[in-house]
C-alpha cells in the first residue's frame, strides 16, 4: 500500500499529546480472543446474538436485537454472553502503538478492557490509564502522567459491570453517564479528535455527532479526523463539510505511516525538566530515580 501524509493539524496534535482518541467497535479486528478469533464489530455481534438467543430477525442493528432479547426477559443472560465473549482479549501491535502515544483523553464505546490490556503489555508507557465508565468513577488525574479512558457505554470489568446495549438502556442509564458526556462535549469543542473503528453508517456515532454539533451552533468545532477505509466519496464530502476529514486507510496502514512521520514520544517532553526545578535539592536523587 502506498504511503500517505498524515494531515498536518493531526500530526501536530499527536506529537504534542493534545489529541483525543475515540475508539469504536471496528477495532475488534485488532483484539484477539483466546480461541484466535477477533472481536466482532457491532453488526456481527448483532448477528451472533440473534442466532444465540433465537431471534428471528435479519437486522444488524445491535441495539434493536439487544432490545428484543431484553423484552423477552433475558437481559441478565445477554450481559453474561457479552461478558464471556469480551472478557479476555489480546491487543495486537497496532493497538499497542496507539496506547504507546500520549493522549489528552481516550473515549470508547467498547465494553472490553482491550485498551487497558494494551497498556499492561507496553514496556515503557508514557501515561497510566485511568478507567472510567460511570460518573461516580470520575477522579482527578495528572495529565502529564495519566490518561482517562472513558467507557461511554459501560464496561464488563471494574466496580460497575453494567453495559449500555439495548435501545432502552440509552435512556435508562443516561443520568449515570451524563457527566461523562459533558466531558466529551468539552473535548469536542477544544481538542483535535481522532476516530478509529467507526463507520459513518454507525447510528450511535451519527446521533452523538448531531447532538454535539447542534449544541455548539453556530460555532464550528475544531476539525476532527477519522481513520476508515473505503468510505464513499459522497459521504467523505458530507463529513468534511461537518468538520470531519476522512483518512482513507485501515488502522494497520495508518500506524505504519504515522510511525514513520511522527516524532518519537518521550515521557520527558520538557515538562519533567521544568518540574525538576521545583524539587528540593535533597529529594532530587529520588525524583530522578522515579
Amino acid at each position: 500500500d502506498s504511503p500517505f501524509e498524515i494531515p498536518l493539524p493531526l500530526k501536530h496534535a499527536l506529537e504534542l499529546g493534545d489529541c483525543v482518541l475515540f475508539l469504536g467497535a471496528g477495532i475488534g479486528a485488532h483484539l484477539i480472543k483466546p480461541n484466535g478469533e477477533p472481536l466482532p464489530n457491532a453488526s456481527h455481534l448483532a448477528s451472533q446474538l440473534a442466532s444465540y438467543f433465537s431471534i428471528d430477525s435479519t437486522s444488524d442493528d445491535l441495539s434493536k436485537i439487544a432490545e428484543l432479547i431484553e423484552i423477552r426477559g433475558k437481559k441478565a443472560e445477554l450481559e453474561d454472553y457479552i461478558r464471556t465473549e469480551f472478557s479476555d482479549v489480546s491487543p495486537d501491535e497496532n493497538i499497542k502503538w496507539l496506547c504507546g502515544r500520549k493522549w489528552n483523553a481516550i473515549f470508547t464505546t467498547n465494553y472490553d478492557r482491550g485498551i487497558e490490556r494494551a497498556y499492561d503489555l507496553i514496556n515503557e508507557i508514557v501515561q497510566k490509564p485511568i478507567s472510567i465508565s460511570i460518573t461516580s468513577e470520575l477522579t482527578n488525574h495528572d495529565p502529564r502522567f495519566e490518561v482517562p479512558v472513558y467507557h461511554l457505554h459501560g464496561a464488563i470489568f471494574g466496580k460497575q459491570q453494567r453495559i449500555v446495549i439495548s435501545q432502552s438502556d440509552y435512556t435508562k442509564f443516561n443520568e449515570k453517564r451524563r457527566m461523562l458526556f459533558e466531558i466529551l462535549k468539552q473535548k469536542f469543542a477544544t481538542s483535535t479528535i481522532l476516530y478509529v473503528g467507526y463507520s459513518n453508517k454507525d447510528p450511535n456515532w451519527s446521533l452523538l455527532l448531531n447532538e454535539i454539533a447542534d449544541e455548539f451552533q453556530p460555532a464550528k468545532l475544531p476539525r476532527a479526523f477519522r481513520v476508515s477505509p473505503d468510505t464513499d466519496k459522497d459521504d467523505m464530502e458530507i463529513l468534511f463539510a461537518r468538520g470531519i476529514s476522512t483518512i482513507d486507510s485501515d488502522l494497520e496502514q495508518f500506524v505504519a505511516n504515522a510511525s514513520l512521520q511522527l516524532k518519537v514520544v518521550s515521557a520527558d517532553d520538557g515538562k519533567l525538566r521544568a518540574l525538576e526545578k521545583s524539587i528540593p535539592l535533597h529529594l532530587s536523587v529520588f525524583f530522578e530515580k522515579n
